[in-house]
């Protein structure tokens, strides 16, 4: 086995495909189905389970996938740390709430690809208790996810912070919010989102019961629901910000005490540094 053999790997897990994976990687089908047999031939264990559609990771191919990243980021930092000009490179997992991969992240990342451009960036979406558990899995580098954490095994940066309000569709801002609300649907996205626990929390304080709640899996959703009058929502005024300037939303602020939210990056404390997270930080901090 070789770190070819790992990258070839890689890459099949990742689209689901080895025809996917030969076209990125350059090579022949042929050739990564027969680096695919030979390698489960020497493991003696099958990694993937074939089917009409492509292929899955078998429970064995998991545990090869993560440890198999873990000896190229070690490798990577082994050439970065003999050779401190290198160019980064590899794949760099990033989670995100869905939020703030809409609205705070596309300038982030575009500014870090025209910089590192060898980096593969590969970004997934989730509510902040899904992310954590992502990072301790060591299936994510990166993610940001709402304070606080407060975890022995993870390293915390903070990066960016909303204001959080609640949102009611334009015709209802001549009523109070608490009103609203009894007569409303609350929208939120599902269990292990932090914005929906702060918005319980917000309810449970002001003794509100909302008519019902409806459980979303986007943010689009949430946002074309609200503008549609089926209910309200809590989300970062910088997500609806065009919205309010339209006239399709209107805002109202929260008590002081939980009005603000702060989005951190968060990492195990115990991953090998690569070259590209290295760098990924530092732009982090420096845009922060």
């Amino acid at each position: 086995m070789d770190l070819d053999d790992i990258k070839v790997f890689r890459e099949v897990a990742l689209h689901g495909s080895m025809t996917q994976a030969a076209e990125i990687l350059g090579y022949a089908q042929s050739s990564v189905t027969a680096r695919i047999r030979k390698l489960e031939a020497k493991l003696n264990v099958n990694l993937f389970y074939r089917n009409a559609k492509g292929v899955q990771l078998t429970p064995a191919g998991q545990i090869f996938l993560e440890q198999g990243l873990k000896i190229t980021q070690l490798m990577e930092e082994l050439y970065y740390r003999l050779s401190p000009n290198i160019v980064p490179g590899g794949l760099l997992r990033i989670g995100s709430m869905e939020t703030t991969a809409a609205v705070r992240l596309p300038a982030l990342l575009k500014k870090y690809h025209s910089l590192y451009e060898n980096v593969e960036l590969s970004l997934q979406t989730g509510p902040t208790e899904y992310l954590i558990n992502q990072v301790l899995n060591y299936e994510l580098d990166f993610a940001f996810v709402a304070a606080p954490v407060n975890h022995p095994e993870i390293t915390e940066i903070e990066s960016f912070r909303e204001e959080m309000v609640l949102v009611a569709e334009k015709k209802e801002n001549i009523q109070d919010i608490l009103d609203i609300i009894r007569n409303r649907t609350i929208l939120v996205f599902r269990t292990g989102c932090s914005y929906r626990s702060l918005l319980e929390r917000y309810l449970l304080e002001s003794k509100s019961i909302p008519l019902r709640r409806f459980e979303f899996g986007s943010l689009e959703a949430i946002i074309g629901s609200v503008s549609a009058g089926i209910g309200i929502s809590l989300l970062p005024r910088s997500v609806i910000e065009d919205k309010l300037h339209s006239g399709a939303l209107t805002a109202y602020e929260l008590p002081s005490h939980l009005r603000i939210c702060t989005t951190m990056l968060i990492q195990r404390k115990d991953v090998i540094q690569t070259a590209a997270m290295t760098t990924f930080v530092n732009l982090v901090c420096t845009e922060h």
